[in-house]
């Protein structure tokens, strides 16, 4: 059964708004300082001062999450197809691969890795479920679900490494200036340049192995939607 361009058109913008909605309760808890926080290793963000002195720092520091990119690039996808479901651009396409691929590791490596070493508290639970939980899994099942289909291609997989990529350089470049990194597992401080390079090997891999899940499934999706039309 086709789906009509007003139901695309409201599930791109139940995603949009998700997005939005823990990236701006994200934002609104590090400015007001509404979850005090200190880490205890000095080498991970989370050592700003308290209170409005800290709070550039603060904001800073939540831009420079893999978390808040993959938000970010989500809310400004699904808002751009909420205000025209039908827009296309070579650049659009390249950007859903990235909001596709970037939500999808926030969710499974925050899930398996990091929200088990540092549960969030206050009111970051309800960002936290947002941002690494519900964004993820409704932007996945929104894009199986209707698409835009036919957009995974040779060219839109290999640049949607770029973004990610690009984050992992901005990370490593800042950390070496500040001596802090985001995550426990890019934490050169404590576990040296050759982990983390390797971690990060890793994590990449696993990461075009799921484009490449992704751009089966969607080729698959595509040839199915073109023969249900040519059938109607």
């Amino acid at each position: 059964m086709a789906i009509s361009t007003n139901t695309r058109k409201n599930l791109f913008g139940l995603t949009a708004l998700s997005a939005w909605v823990g990236f701006g309760l994200s934002l609104v808890i590090e400015i007001f300082h509404l979850v005090p926080y200190k880490s205890e290793i000095s080498s991970l963000y989370g050592t700003q001062p308290a209170g409005w002195p800290g709070a550039f720092g603060r904001v800073i520091d939540l831009l420079s999450y893999f978390t808040i990119w993959s938000q970010l690039v989500v809310g400004i996808v699904m808002t751009l197809l909420f205000l025209n479901p039908l827009r296309d651009s070579p650049r659009l396409r390249v950007f859903l691969v990235d909001a596709v691929l970037m939500i999808s590791v926030t969710g499974i490596v925050y899930n398996l890795m990091i929200g088990p070493k540092f549960p969030p508290k206050g009111l970051n639970v309800y960002s936290s479920f947002l941002e690494h939980t519900f964004t993820p899994i409704l932007m996945v099942v929104v894009f199986l679900v209707v698409g835009p289909r036919g957009w995974f291609s040779k060219t839109t997989v290999r640049q949607g490494l770029y973004l990610p990529i690009g984050y992992i350089f901005y990370a490593l470049i800042r950390g070496a200036i500040i001596d802090q990194y985001p995550y426990d597992f890019i934490d050169v401080v404590q576990y040296g340049y050759l982990v983390v390079i390797i971690t990060v090997l890793v994590i990449l891999s696993a990461a075009l192995v799921m484009l490449l899940l992704y751009w089966v499934i969607d080729s698959k999706l595509t040839r199915s939607s073109a023969k249900g039309l040519s059938r109607s």
